[in-house]
């Protein structure tokens, strides 16, 4: 147990048990003659061994816990959110008031401003859990998102365009976007500024695709470079391939050339640039997708086995509890990656490289957001 005072770091302290004593003197011993100005003191209090930097910290910490009329776990708040982190192998909970506090003075009168429009953070918990095939991260933030926050879409949505990511994608990305999601970006001082006007026009037009279902997969392809494919389900009468159009135009100077029109599996399609580097992008079935190869397009088109039919994705959703629709995921098939990464690279990685990334199988992380909180969960899928 760590137990950290944010109006006085000084008095922060930290309690164990360590099983073997012995041993853990020896540990301290130890770390202490490497680094004799700097050494940890501990001692025994209540059955418990409290450790800090300097003994003064613990004096006042076992003072203050004796003269206590209501310890920590009287807290009812401290109760619900512990309860929610659940059991596990290490876990931690956050006083989010005593952080708002603590941030208010360290950031001053200039930053409470700033402060309030992020919103109040009632509490935080983050928990490590062992499985039996990895290991899982949760962490839980309960609090009232403030104005800084206002229009941002967090519920549930990925999941909608997983069918047209195929089986073999090595990384897969899903989020949504909301209307206006940039009028933000668009509408800072900076960009207002001459010779920016464009620049903010950019980013009202991107809004404009992002603002629905968006995904992003990675997959091997013949050649040095793997196949990376974009997809975005703007809705609302949008047509994504012209909108881009319009922004990729504002740099043809700097990219050196402008999309030009070609036809991909019977469909109108846009490409810009040449050789393997090239960018091919076109609507298929009211959804915008881009990518470097050819076919990305002819999988969203005509479909094909898909991810949630790979063996690795399933098992990796399952163990992690990955819910049906999070707000959004990330999943990576780390096994699969590392020959394209070393194609990539033009070498084999280091064989101690190598040596610690043969037991990782995979890697998902998502984030689910509930009524005054949002909950972010990683898991390491470890054969």
């Amino acid at each position: 147990m760590v137990v950290l005072d944010f109006e006085h770091p000084n008095h922060s302290v930290a309690l164990m048990q360590p099983k073997d004593k012995g041993a853990f003197e020896r540990a301290i011993a130890k770390g202490n003659a490497k680094d004799p100005s700097n050494k940890l003191v501990y001692e025994t209090f209540h059955g418990w061994t409290v450790m800090a930097e300097k003994q003064a910290a613990i004096d006042g910490f076992e003072q203050a816990s004796d003269s206590a009329q209501r310890t920590l776990s009287d807290d009812a708040t401290f109760r619900g959110a512990l309860s929610k982190a659940g059991d596990g192998i290490f876990r931690a909970y956050v006083n989010g008031g005593a952080v708002m506090n603590a941030a208010s003075t360290f950031l001053g009168p200039d930053g409470k401003g700033y402060l309030a429009k992020l919103g109040k953070l009632d509490w935080l918990t983050t928990s490590l859990r062992a499985k039996p095939d990895g290991i899982a991260w949760d962490t839980v933030v309960h609090g009232t998102p403030g104005k800084q926050f206002k229009g941002v879409d967090v519920h549930p949505s990925s999941g909608g365009l997983q069918k047209f990511v195929p089986k073999d994608a090595l990384l897969y990305l899903a989020f949504r976007g909301t209307r206006g999601m940039t009028r933000g970006l668009a509408d800072n001082p900076i960009l207002m500024q001459p010779g920016f006007e464009d620049l903010g026009k950019v980013f009202e037009q991107l809004g404009t695709i992002l603002q629905g279902k968006n995904a992003l997969y990675v997959r091997a392809a013949r050649g040095r470079y793997p196949e990376v494919t974009f997809l975005a389900a703007p809705g609302g009468g949008v047509d994504g391939a012209a909108t881009l159009d319009r922004v990729l135009k504002r740099f043809a100077n700097e990219l050196g050339a402008r999309p030009r029109r070609t036809s991909i599996a019977g469909l109108p399609a846009r490409v810009i640039g040449t050789g393997p580097l090239s960018l091919r992008y076109a609507n298929v079935g009211g959804k915008l997708v881009v990518t470097d190869f050819p076919s990305g397009i002819l999988f969203t088109k005509n479909g094909g086995k898909a991810l949630a039919e790979s063996d690795e994705y399933r098992q990796a959703a399952r163990s992690s509890g990955l819910p049906a629709k999070p707000t959004v995921m990330l999943y990576v098939d780390a096994r699969s990656s590392v020959p394209v990464i070393e194609k990539l690279g033009g070498s084999r990685l280091p064989a101690d490289v190598a040596r610690n990334l043969k037991p990782l199988r995979s890697a998902l992380e998502y984030a689910v957001s509930r009524s005054h909180e949002f909950q972010v969960t990683f898991f390491l899928r470890i054969q």
